[in-house]
């Protein structure tokens, strides 16, 4: 009998479940979570998430008897609040905007921003819990001061799993409420949003272990002595796992939306607060950006062009460049760089002159120009290695190309950066992984492009410099 890892990856749009023996996955399945979405409010229902959570852990344990450990990834910037009289049915996303203005209006007091930043590594925007209770704190204050306990999806997990009230570091590191300095719910920001620490999670170390209650033991044919290890973020595992599986410190996702990550030994924060800073284990920290705004903008310029929404990644091969056409991809606000929820996207230069091939050009360059403006805000590593790509966007070759070509920098694409390959890496002490032999892309830049990207990134950087001017002058 060999121990064995149920790996449970919960992210915003799927929940995976891996199980690894000692070297190698040897089962994998994934359930949909339903996103609701309304407005600027983007919800899920956490019961349901849970709910799927054990139907499948039971279904996996009529297969497989030796599961030793149970470890969790989760999404970050996720709140859930539990209050006495009303089940906890509610989860608040990262793309949660309702609290925009209300984040907008505090970042008017710039000092208490940098400072509140400072402490905490998380970006003051509306993606945060931090965001979203100043937003309740102020508009409906009497259902804030009713809520007994404040719960992100770990947290919620584990109360199930262990019955404690406990969430690790880099999940808190997310929040906007975690003092990433000294390891502790920070009390001046605490104080700022008048809420007591006893209704925010105990925090501890991503590698503790828990005893999974005798009652869920029992409800899911678990063995009474299975650990739960309460492991990280998914964004901090993806990091990992790509440093450890590929031996690259840095790491470009590109789906739906995208990030720019490094793994790094510092604690690095962006001067202008251009960058997040989340802790994953004793001096190792994920430094970098998020965007709103990556393959949706392809989907949607397809959608004004096509009928299938996909359509548009089938004429990619023969677009035509455009040195004076420029797209800004911020169609949904934007994260990284700009961090404002209301930021809109445009062109500048279109014409006449311009067609499909243009345009379809200038909205993946806008896209791509965006993650190299996140990278180049980031500090340099100096790594010889290549920059691991990953992301449903650049299964497309042609997309993977200019990656590498608008970056200048070598690049691969690599299955080897799950989070759940993450916690094997922590459950097995520092081991790799063995994956199957399946083939990496690497993609080099191309020569011939090289000026014709460099000059038109640069005049991209201006242009919105120029427009960000504006907006604060007015």
């Amino acid at each position: 009998m060999e121990d064995l890892l149920l790996a449970i990856d919960v992210g915003t749009t799927a929940i995976k479940f891996i199980v690894f023996n000692e070297e190698k996955t040897i089962y994998t399945e994934s359930a949909r979570i339903k996103t609701c979405k309304e407005g600027d409010k983007s919800t899920q229902n956490p019961i349901d998430i849970l709910a799927s959570i054990k139907r499948n852990i039971s279904e996996i344990t009529t297969l497989y008897s030796d599961i030793h450990t149970i470890s969790f990834s989760t999404a970050m910037h996720t709140l859930i609040p539990e209050s006495p009289e009303k089940e906890s049915n509610t989860m608040f996303l990262w793309s949660d905007n309702r609290a925009a203005d209300t984040i907008s209006e505090f970042k008017r007091n710039s000092q208490r921003t940098f400072l509140f930043y400072g402490k905490t590594g998380t970006p003051i925007h509306g993606m945060s819990p931090f965001a979203k209770l100043v937003y309740f704190k102020e508009r409906r204050n009497d259902w804030f001061n009713n809520v007994s306990r404040w719960h992100d999806m770990k947290s919620f997990l584990m109360s199930y799993f262990v019955d404690t009230f406990v969430t690790d570091f880099s999940i808190a590191s997310a929040t906007g409420l975690f003092n990433s300095i000294d390891f502790k719910w920070d009390e001046e920001i605490l104080a700022f949003l008048q809420l007591s620490s006893s209704k925010l999670p105990r925090l501890v170390h991503p590698k503790t272990v828990f005893n999974i209650s005798e009652k869920v033991a029992l409800e899911l044919g678990m063995k009474r002595n299975t650990k739960i290890m309460i492991g990280s973020s998914d964004g901090c595992l993806a990091s990992l796992a790509s440093a450890q599986q590929n031996s690259a410190a840095e790491s470009l996702t590109l789906g739906t939306s995208g990030s720019i990550r490094q793994l790094s030994t510092t604690r690095y924060l962006g001067p202008e607060m251009e960058s997040f800073c989340y802790y994953v284990d004793d001096d190792q920290w994920v430094v970098g950006g998020p965007t709103n705004n990556g393959g949706i903008a392809l989907e949607w310029l397809s959608n004004l062009f096509y009928e299938d929404k996909s359509k548009i990644f089938d004429h990619l091969h023969h677009l035509h460049k455009a040195s004076d056409l420029f797209f800004f991809p911020y169609i949904q606000g934007e994260r990284a760089p700009i961090w404002n929820e209301k930021q809109t996207g445009s062109f500048k230069g279109l014409s006449i002159t311009h067609g499909r091939p243009e345009i379809i050009q200038s909205v993946l360059e806008g896209i791509i120009f965006n993650l190299r403006h996140i990278l180049s805000l980031l500090p340099a590593t100096y790594d010889e290695n290549p920059l691991v790509l990953n992301g449903g966007a650049v299964k497309n070759k042609e997309i993977a190309q200019m990656i590498a070509s608008v970056l200048n920098r070598e690049c691969l694409v690599s299955g080897s950066t799950e989070p759940t390959q993450g916690l094997f890496y922590w459950w097995k002490n520092g081991r790799r992984v063995e994956t199957e032999s399946t083939p990496i892309d690497i993609y080099v830049p191309i020569e011939s492009e090289q000026d014709y990207y460099n000059e038109k990134f640069g005049r991209f950087i201006e242009i919105l410099k120029n427009e960000m001017r504006v907006v604060e002058l007015n």
